[in-house]
């Protein structure tokens, strides 16, 4: 491989990032995308960036690869632990008291390597042993299908582990167990409630029933305001009527324009007086 990565390919590897994910990388970041780009270009023998950029345009499968190598994923369990609270504490009490016969749907709509869906199906499996009637089913969904394949595994090692060994102790030692090594999973009653599958943001989610719980939590922060408005146009439909919507602890919507009500900080309804203002 010969050369390093020009401004005007860094510009087009921008535009072409954006058409793939609506992600919109910072200007300022050449070094990170040239970084990322490298040990692939080289693995497929080419002379260049320019080379790579042309395979990427022409070459679907190799989309696919180029989105996994561009796309920040990076999470943990139990992340932000006061959404959690309201969850176990108030939401979930107050759903099941609404719908008793009903199965809690929620889609981890950014799930990256799936410690979020992880996190709620343990939440919800802890409620059920409380109120046996209660049941849940999980989605959770990734534009990148290598994460996706980390999600189906859904076997969890380093930090993230640790993380959540020292901080939630007693869940963490009823709700996984080993898998050899330093590898750790979610129980089987858990996993076979979990559902991962790719799927673009972009595009409406296709899951027959509503969602009770939306999380999109830190990826709104890579997309244009434009771009944030779309996604969350196309979530509000899948949201129930009294469903909710939690994002990140670096995300606001303040600033957009969003068919959502704030509830508490980070968390949102589908606000549906918007709805008959516009059919008025």
């Amino acid at each position: 491989m010969e050369g390093t990565l020009s401004e005007k390919c860094f510009k087009d590897f921008l535009i072409l990032i954006h058409e793939l994910t609506g992600i919109t990388i910072a200007s300022n970041r050449t070094s990170m995308v040239e970084g990322r780009l490298r040990k692939r270009i080289m693995a497929l023998k080419l002379p260049g960036y320019d080379s790579y950029l042309k395979l990427v345009r022409d070459d679907r499968a190799e989309q696919s690869l180029f989105i996994d190598l561009v796309t920040t994923n990076e999470t943990y369990f139990f992340r932000t632990p006061r959404i959690w609270e309201f969850i176990e504490e108030k939401y979930l009490p107050e759903w099941f008291r609404n719908h008793p016969k009903q199965v809690f749907t929620a889609w981890s709509a950014a799930a990256s390597s799936g410690e979020e869906a992880c996190s709620l199906g343990i939440v919800c499996q802890s409620f059920k042993e409380k109120f046996p009637g209660f049941s849940y089913q999980i989605i959770g969904t990734d534009i990148s299908n290598e994460m996706v394949g980390r999600c189906q595994k859904g076997l969890y090692t380093g930090r993230s582990i640790e993380s959540f060994r020292n901080t939630r102790t007693a869940l963490f030692k009823k709700y996984l167990k080993s898998n050899g090594e330093d590898f750790f999973e979610v129980l089987p009653e858990i996993k076979g409630r979990l559902r991962f599958s790719q799927h673009d943001l972009f595009c409406s989610h296709q899951h027959k029933d509503k969602f009770d719980l939306v999380l999109i939590r830190n990826v709104l922060i890579y997309f244009k305001a434009e771009d944030q408005e779309e996604v969350l146009s196309l979530i509000a439909p899948k949201l129930a009527e009294d469903g909710i919507m939690i994002i990140g602890e670096s995300e606001s919507l303040s600033y957009i324009k969003t068919p959502f009500k704030l509830v508490e900080p980070l968390i949102y309804r589908h606000d549906r007086s918007t709805i008959a203002v516009k059919a008025g």
